[in-house]
């Protein structure tokens, strides 16, 4: 098993875009897992980069870090991302109406991709994150509370929150417990603004298979997961093929992979994230616990 020494990991929040399986939550621990069992000295491939959530750790930790992902709309967004500025964010932010014409529109551009991840519910991109009655309401407060205040955290301090929020047509948003009183928007441009600490990257957009070259390094794989629903990814995904290539990779390499289960007994669980579970897409929770795993008795 893989040592983790928690009061060594980096302090702050961890930081990503909200994409279907993202390891944002378990991204902080992952990468001081690598450091604490293998060093600092090789470079990591993160082969499956989704929302970015590993590769952003790395560079926070000043780590050699090679962020790939097969869909382009990803990567593009993340270094969109980090190469523009706080003014920038705020015109992420659109009402039901804009997202609409934006989810319409043919040709979409990746602040348009941004826009629609942004302001959907679930970060699916389908639909608008407030149902039609309220979307108004909480668009324009957001939008102001951007306007007055310049601030995406700690909205609810807002001389324009409580004022607004007092009014009658806010009675069904003050009924609600503190928890869910909510505009969703504020904290998402937040996840971006942290984003930008990051460093400039140039993401590829390749198949694993393109990495087989590749030794003396960590490979990070975040593949899509054995047996769950993969319909949402770009090609359909032989997980067989893909452990094949990841046991030979591992013969010149570190290959850690994460998932719930491997079914192929040339791996075995080197860690579990006991509190962990994958954010499927839509935002709702799968029960099973995200885990660690390596060859067998592989020693590089």
């Amino acid at each position: 098993m893989l040592k983790l020494d928690e009061k060594k990991i980096r302090k702050g929040k961890p930081i990503g875009l909200p994409y279907q399986g993202s390891k944002k939550k378990i991204s902080k621990k992952i990468v001081e897992i690598i450091k604490q069992n293998f060093g600092t000295d090789k470079p990591i491939y993160d082969i499956f980069g989704g929302g970015g959530a590993i590769t952003a750790e790395c560079i926070l930790n000043g780590l050699e870090v090679h962020y790939n992902d097969l869909d382009k709309d990803i990567t593009n967004a993340f270094e969109r991302v980090i190469s523009q500025d706080r003014e920038w964010i705020k015109t992420l932010i659109v009402s039901r109406t804009e997202f609409f014409e934006i989810k319409a529109k043919e040709n979409k551009t990746t602040d348009d991709f941004l826009k629609l991840l942004v302001n959907s519910f679930g970060n699916k991109k389908r639909n608008y994150l407030y149902s039609k009655e309220i979307s108004d309401l909480k668009y324009n407060l957001a939008k102001k509370i951007i306007e007055k205040h310049d601030i995406f955290s700690g909205y609810k301090q807002t001389e324009t929150y409580k004022k607004v929020t007092s009014g009658l047509d806010w009675d069904w948003f003050n009924a609600k417990s503190e928890i869910h009183k909510q505009l969703e928007q504020l904290p998402r441009l937040q996840h971006f603004y942290r984003l930008q600490k990051v460093n400039k990257i140039k993401a590829t957009n390749k198949s694993y298979h393109d990495f087989s070259d590749v030794s003396e390094a960590i490979l990070y794989l975040d593949p899509p997961y054995e047996g769950t629903n993969q319909d949402s990814y770009i090609n359909s995904f032989d997980s067989q093929e893909f452990y094949n290539w990841a046991f030979e990779m591992a013969k010149t390499n570190i290959v850690i992979i994460s998932s719930y289960s491997i079914s192929d007994e040339r791996f075995e669980a080197v860690y579990s994230f006991d509190k962990a579970h994958r954010t499927i897409q839509g935002g709702t929770r799968n029960d099973k616990c995200e885990k660690l795993f390596m060859v067998k008795n592989i020693s590089n």
